[in-house]
């Protein structure tokens, strides 16, 4: 055995290797580069993430808003808001009906009766009531069959004016614009069907269009229709054919009832021009409004009381020996003739009389 020389001897301070530990150290350094490198691609992909997030909240958002949008122009039911919908078109009706008998007037105290021409009012209804000198007892129908004269002379004055072969009476952007209106949204509503009901394709939007159109026309015919009109710098004045109507219709009412009273009598000729206004957009346009349109109806002399869709002063146990004498207000209502999905608005108000042929006692005599 040779020996060991002190020289052979290398002092390497308890590290056996240092190639090793610099490979370790270099190790370490490139895995904690790949860690950062990881964690700040981390760091952008969750910067991604809550960006998507962010847009997709937003797309959320205006998706509902497109699908609110989408439902308002689809739906066809008015909302309680509404200044259309059914139970604003019956408080209004019921408003008229008010505003007629204050017009009207008890056709008491000084207010003179023209007995002969209230009798041919009555037969131009139909009615064969007769009208004697001794009033006390028939001021109610001699009041029905005014109000109903008045709803009467107020359809034909619309008839005249919203008839297109008329328009040439009115300027186009003067009092003529609710007659243009009126007759050109029934082309437009035409034509709105021809594109839903002849082109192809399935769509909401479509389908509903002739609708939507007549409902929203309608129902700003029937907020701003024979409004005041505006004059530049001017004011405003009353809409022609108001104006117009309102003298034609005071005379013809006092061919009827003639008020004594001179004060009285300007105050009451004053509240024609809100009634014409006031029938004209109730039954021309607010009733087109509703979906379905709804209908007015007149009921003849000798129907049948039906206390379901008439009102009037009977009672219960008199409708089997009372028939219709004047309707004074037509039932307002929608799909009448189908019973199981009719809906009733204001019912029609009717004067009624004993029925002919029957046995009267002094109740029946009364009534």
């Amino acid at each position: 055995m040779e020996p060991i020389h002190q020289n052979d001897i290398t002092i390497t301070d308890g590290n056996p290797n240092p190639n090793l530990e610099n490979s370790g150290l270099e190790s370490y350094e490139k895995l904690l580069n790949e860690h950062e490198k990881l964690k700040k691609q981390l760091e952008e992909q969750i910067n991604i993430i809550q960006e998507l997030e962010r847009k997709n909240t937003v797309l959320k958002d205006e998706a509902s808003k497109y699908q609110s949008a989408l439902g308002a122009a689809t739906n066809l039911q008015l909302s309680d808001s509404d200044t259309n919908n059914p139970v604003a078109l019956k408080n209004d009706m019921l408003k008229l009906q008010d505003l007629l008998e204050d017009y009207i007037t008890t056709c008491k105290g000084n207010v003179e009766i023209n007995i002969n021409e209230i009798q041919k009012l009555l037969k131009r209804y139909k009615s064969n009531s007769v009208i004697t000198k001794d009033q006390k007892d028939q001021k109610p129908l001699i009041k029905a069959v005014l109000q109903r004269h008045v709803i009467e002379e107020i359809f034909d004055y619309g008839e005249k004016y919203f008839n297109f072969d008329n328009l040439q009476n009115y300027k186009e952007y003067g009092c003529g614009a609710e007659t243009y209106l009126y007759n050109r949204i029934y082309d437009l509503i035409q034509l709105a069907e021809v594109i839903a009901e002849k082109r192809d394709g399935v769509d909401d939007i479509t389908r509903v269009l002739p609708i939507k159109l007549r409902q929203e026309v309608f129902a700003a015919l029937g907020n701003r229709g024979f409004n005041k009109v505006i004059a530049n710098k001017k004011g405003t004045f009353p809409h022609e054919f108001i104006s117009r109507y309102q003298d034609i219709l005071n005379r013809e009412i006092n061919k009827y009832r003639k008020l004594k009273d001179p004060g009285k009598k300007q105050e009451i000729e004053d509240m024609a021009g809100e009634i014409i206004r006031k029938v004209i957009t109730l039954f021309w346009f607010r009733l087109e409004v509703q979906e379905p349109i709804a209908e007015y109806i007149w009921f003849d002399y000798n129907d049948n009381i039906n206390h379901s869709y008439m009102e009037g002063t009977w009672e219960d146990d008199e409708i089997e020996n009372i028939v219709v004498d004047i309707c004074y207000f037509p039932l307002i209502a929608q799909k009448f003739d189908d019973k199981s999905k009719r809906q009733i608005y204001t019912p029609a108000r009717i004067f009624h009389k004993t029925k002919q042929n029957m046995p009267q006692n002094s109740e029946n005599t009364k009534n």
